[in-house]
């Protein structure tokens, strides 16, 4: 047996030795870029000859992920093996970063030129000075016969002087050169910095052992994963200022600093979530433990834009063109969807150029119009502008990402667009409306008396009421929702009790929040709504109360 076994390796070993180092070229026909890596897809033809063949792919990325690697050959015969090695290197195969090391030394060689300028100049500079200084002293009688006449002198001393301004001139003309080339020496650095990893003595290849049933030429496609390649999704949303509906456009910023360049190729851009580890979820016992004691934060938190508060300009809507007629602006290019069993992928219609370098690449993906719902929105207690705010409907294609806001065409500010569920809502900030006045202030905050004839209460008792106005002074009415809220004791030492408020909020614990009240109303032209809130706390003498 194992001398038959002998025999029969006899001929793939002869065939393996005649044909150890076929190497072939290739190209990058497709990529598929996810989140957090990439799958690249090469292609080539090569001649083959009848028996065992060892192609060799090379691949210029820095971080190819080696289990992902495959192959598929269009020709008769049989695949043995498919597999990543690393084939020692002395120098790092990228094109951009000899390129970019090129670069590097031309701009240190020009400014070498300019530093040996300086150094001329500067002995220049010294020479004309030690001249100067030379006229100035005092000559000695027997040099005077031979010293120039006074007018000479004068005429040599003012060819002195401006040869002298001269050298400054260009002095500070070099200076501006070379500050300008450190400049572009810094950002090439930052580009090679960027580009080159450590110890890159080695360089991929994807080996691929195929026995040919003939002499022919094949196709091969090999694919595998690269990391250092990612997008992002980024919105523009516009909203035209007769508010008829939101146009919305989603972008992919990619990232590519994979080390190979991807020329003329297919991009498929997917939204679905690459695995990090093959196994499930699994869930622990639900034990209930007594509270520990957290110490909180008593002070009063700054004030923080919400995800509604973005731009504080405000734009009149009534704003047109003058009558002007004008074509419908161009619109953005479409990629294809296809909605997948785990996410949805676009493909991208033209044939693309990305080199890997330290910057991004931007590209539409879809643009679509949504229906959305149009009203003012303001909580006085944190800020008294009023924002127009436009609340749309997600789909299943929104992921996580910020929004650029455009208001009539104009850029107003942007804000993040949280991950949405099919069919939930989100709000749009257009801006401050300063055409809608809201005023919080307290009315009302009186101590009563805590005496019990001669002897004083250990309880102090607060009567307190805070009035919101509403004040449209527009030309027309409009629809505002507003957010307050009453105070919440978080002990039985303080109590708040005697809670009236007028009128009635449309929503309490608005949004699952425990005393925070939203109210809507529709508010006619040049008039005005009221809230007022009234209510009583009492607290023990001495206690201290934050965020009264």
């Amino acid at each position: 047996m194992r001398k038959a076994l002998t025999l029969a390796l006899i001929p793939f070993l002869s065939a393996s030795f005649v044909f150890a180092n076929n190497t072939v070229s290739s190209k990058i026909e497709e990529v598929t870029l996810f989140s957090n890596q990439a799958q690249i897809q090469r292609v080539t033809q090569t001649n083959l000859k009848e028996g065992l063949n060892q192609i060799q792919i090379q691949v210029d990325a820095y971080s190819v992920d080696s289990d992902s690697v495959s192959a598929k050959v269009y020709g008769v015969g049989e695949i043995y093996s498919v597999q990543l090695r690393q084939i020692p290197i002395k120098e790092a195969p990228q094109e951009n970063i000899k390129k970019l090391e090129d670069k590097l030394q031309g701009l240190k060689d020009q400014k070498r030129v300019l530093t040996d300028r300086v150094s001329l100049l500067k002995k220049k500079e010294k020479f004309i000075n030690s001249l100067l200084d030379f006229a100035s002293v005092e000559i000695p009688k027997e040099l005077k016969t031979e010293f120039p006449k006074p007018d000479d002198l004068e005429r040599t001393l003012s060819f002195l002087d401006t040869s002298l301004s001269q050298i400054n001139k260009n002095k500070e003309s070099l200076a501006i050169e070379i500050r300008e080339l450190d400049k572009d020496i810094k950002v090439t650095e930052r580009e090679l910095a960027a580009l080159r990893r450590p110890l890159q003595k080695s360089k991929n290849v994807i080996e691929i052992l195929f026995n040919s049933k003939k002499a022919q030429t094949v196709k091969i496609e090999a694919s595998y994963l690269v990391y250092n390649a990612y997008w992002k999704p980024f919105y523009k949303v516009d909203v035209p200022l007769s508010l008829a509906d939101v146009s919305l456009t989603m972008f992919s910023k990619i990232n590519q600093k994979t080390g190979e360049n991807w020329e003329k190729i297919s991009l498929n851009i997917s939204n679905v979530v690459p695995l990090r580890g093959v196994g499930l979820p699994t869930l622990s016992s639900w034990y209930l433990e007594p509270p520990h004691f957290k110490k909180e934060n008593m002070a009063r938190q700054p004030y923080t834009a919400s995800r509604l508060t973005a731009s504080e300009e405000a734009y009149d809507l009534e704003m047109g063109y003058g009558g002007v007629e004008v074509e419908e602006p161009a619109q953005f290019v479409q990629a294809t969807s296809k909605e997948l069993p785990l996410s949805f992928e676009y493909k991208l219609p033209q044939k693309l150029d990305i080199e890997s370098q330290d910057k991004e690449t931007i590209l539409p993906l879809f643009s679509k119009t949504l229906e959305g719902e149009f009203f003012h929105y303001v909580v006085p207690k944190a800020n008294t502008l009023t924002f127009l705010v436009c609340e749309a409907t997600a789909d299943k294609e929104l992921l996580s990402g910020y929004l650029n806001v455009y208001f009539g065409g104009r850029f107003i500010g942007k804000t993040h667009l949280a991950e949405k569920k099919a069919g939930e809502d989100f709000n749009i900030n257009l801006g401050a409306d300063r055409e809608v006045k809201v005023k919080r202030e307290k009315i009302k905050d009186k101590t009563r008396e805590t005496f019990f004839g001669k002897i004083e209460r250990q309880t102090i008792i607060r009567d307190m009421e805070y009035k919101i106005s509403i004040e449209n002074l527009k030309s027309k009415p409009i629809t505002i929702k507003v957010l307050d809220s009453i105070p919440v004791s978080k002990t039985d030492k303080v109590v708040v009790k005697d809670v009236k408020i007028r009128p009635k909020p449309k929503q309490e614990d608005y949004q699952d929040k425990e005393g925070v009240n939203l109210w809507e109303f529709n508010i006619k032209p040049k008039e005005k709504e009221e809230i007022t809130i009234e209510f009583t706390i009492t607290y023990p003498k001495d206690y201290p109360i934050y965020g009264l």
